[in-house]
């Protein structure tokens, strides 16, 4: 992935919060897949494991929301990310 393309000349980084585990992000988007290898030392794996991302203290336009995959969200400094594994049974 080009990280240029994710990253405007002027933007600067910010620190985004992870399960409680704060780490500095340098793009302005990130996608559900970028959220959830964040998330994780190592992401649960295996037949019918699927995640579910709340965040909250994001832009004033959506303050909080979910994510589902495909999807991505603008990043905000202070914003917070709960991302819990699932099983889709």
């Amino acid at each position: 992935m080009n990280e240029a393309a994710n990253k405007s000349p002027d933007k600067k980084d910010v620190i985004v919060i992870f399960n409680g585990r704060a780490k500095v992000v340098e793009k302005d988007f990130l996608t559900f897949a970028e959220i959830v290898a964040l998330s994780f030392d190592s992401p649960p794996t295996g037949d019918g494991v699927d995640f579910t991302i709340q965040y909250t203290r994001g832009h004033s336009g959506k303050p909080k929301g979910s994510l589902v995959t495909g999807e991505s969200v603008k990043v905000n400094d202070g914003m917070e990310f709960d991302v819990t594994p699932t099983n889709r049974s």
